[in-house]
């Protein structure tokens, strides 16, 4: 039978999203809005509420603080179609969580919408024991329907993992359309793609030049130093390298926080990381400082595995200047 949680599979994959986009439409009036639910010619562009599931398999993880529902943007110019899909997903038992951008395109003829992922970006997984997980880059023929004013689409999904390319476990997909007029409802709801801080503002970045970070919110970044890895796919371990002071640190990984706040030991923490060699910038891991612990500075041991070879490296942060370490791929 399906399970009617959103799953993400270990090389069989799928993947589980409550994480909502924020997104502004023009206004349109009753009279405008029921003309376009009922012309031949549908416009697919917008905000979309989806549901993905999976048949079921051995060793699913469970996800807490979701509610299985997704949220798509969709932009179509004449029968073209691409989208956006964001992931952010906490694992159930205080495991970690999971993030991810899907990226996909489609035909639509006007009666059905073939849908196919492109790309997964931006992929950082810190489950505590199930570090490598996929995600499935699916393949689907969507139908398109009408339900009381609303446009729906829907379909079975096959996939491959977006690492190895093993087949997934299939399963089905829902997406229904967002109307524009209840998006009032909808904004409360929703937050910025991007991930944020808790006090709700983004994280702040300045760059040289050079492609190099200078500041991170309001400090300074040492120059660092970078590292050749043979592999997109990384396992970061972390752990305090001397005796447990205290020391609470945050991990932000190319603008994305992998740990926040969160106090070092000498237990080992690790999180799997994804190379992008698609963007402008250097990929690079910062240690961000929240307090000094009992013995200044905030220092942490880093172990970086490729699955070719393990590099330690030493990260030391205060108050007012972060460590940093970049990463280059090898061909």
């Amino acid at each position: 039978m399906y399970n009617k949680c959103l799953l993400l599979t270990l090389l069989l994959i799928s993947f589980q999203a409550s994480s909502q986009v924020e997104v502004s439409f023009p206004k349109k009036s009753k009279k405008e809005l029921e003309k376009v639910r009922h012309e031949k010619s549908v416009d697919l562009t917008g905000l979309w509420e989806g549901e993905i599931n999976q048949l079921t398999w051995d060793g699913q993880p469970e996800f807490s603080g979701t509610t299985g529902r997704l949220h798509v943007e969709i932009s179509q110019k004449g029968n073209r179609v691409e989208g956006l899909l964001v992931c952010r997903a906490k694992f159930a038992d205080n495991q970690g969580y999971l993030s991810y951008e899907k990226r996909f395109t489609g035909g639509w003829n006007g009666n059905t919408l073939s849908y196919q992922d492109q790309s997964v970006e931006n992929y950082i997984n810190t489950h505590k024991a199930m570090r490598h997980l996929e995600s499935c880059l699916k393949t689907s023929e969507l139908s398109f329907y009408r339900t009381k004013g609303h446009f729906h689409l829907e379909g079975d999904w096959t996939g491959i993992g977006h690492i190895t390319g093993v087949d997934c476990i299939p399963g089905h997909i829902h997406l229904t359309k967002v109307n524009p007029e209840d998006l009032a409802v909808e904004y409360a709801q929703t937050v910025n793609v991007n991930f944020e801080q808790k006090n709700g503002k983004p994280v702040e970045l300045k760059w040289s030049p050079e492609n190099e970070l200078k500041k991170i919110k309001d400090r300074k970044v040492n120059q660092g130093q970078t590292i050749k890895v043979k592999s997109k796919t990384l396992s970061i371990t972390v752990y305090d390298h001397k005796k447990s002071d205290g020391d609470i640190i945050s991990l932000n990984y190319n603008g994305y926080w992998l740990l926040e706040k969160y106090k070092i030991a000498n237990e080992e923490h690790k999180i799997d990381v994804l190379i992008d060699d698609t963007h402008k910038q250097k990929d690079y891991l910062l240690l961000y400082a929240h307090n000094l612990g009992r013995y200044p500075p905030n220092t942490v041991a880093i172990i970086v595995d490729d699955g070719y070879t393990k590099q330690r490296f030493i990260l030391n942060s205060d108050m007012h200047v972060c460590d940093v370490i970049y990463f280059k791929l090898e061909n």
